[in-house]
């Protein structure tokens, strides 16, 4: 499996929404945890990084996946908002009184979020996924709630 597919995995298993499982989500975990395909997940760290000059920027120069510099509201939006919901990450850890519209604006993987995926692909992955689904709540189940 490559490290995009695990990073699907890892999304699936945390309890979010299928539409939180793409690639696009998947390589935005990469980039939050700053693993490339050649890492563990155990040495996954937390990171600040901002959309365009650090998550977009890592998709293009570590997985050679580039996107147009439009798609940055798309990642906001999208991937990054849910990742919030459902505590995958934090949104502006390092100076949490900075305006919504700050150029300094980042996101970090959630200190809950870094010891589960630092599991990942050992014999307690399975259980502490859940306790996190358990303990954070499962946004795909809240998702699937509202669309009923």
């Amino acid at each position: 499996m490559t490290k995009i597919e695990e990073a699907q995995v890892i999304l699936k298993d945390l309890g979010l929404p299928k539409s939180q499982q793409n690639e696009m989500s998947a390589l935005t975990l990469l980039a939050l945890c700053n693993i490339s395909e050649k890492d563990d997940w155990k040495d996954s760290k937390k990171i600040s990084l901002g959309v365009t000059k650090g998550i977009m920027k890592f998709f293009s120069e570590v997985y050679n996946k580039d996107y147009a510099a439009n798609t940055r509201e798309t990642v906001r939006r999208f991937v990054l908002h849910q990742f919030e919901q459902a505590r995958v990450a934090d949104y502006n850890p390092d100076i949490p009184n900075l305006p919504v519209n700050s150029p300094r604006a980042h996101y970090a993987i959630s200190k809950e979020a870094l010891k589960v995926i630092q599991t990942f692909g050992t014999k307690n992955w399975d259980s502490n996924a859940k306790n996190f689904r358990d303990s954070i709540g499962n946004l795909a189940k809240a998702y699937a709630k509202k669309e009923k």
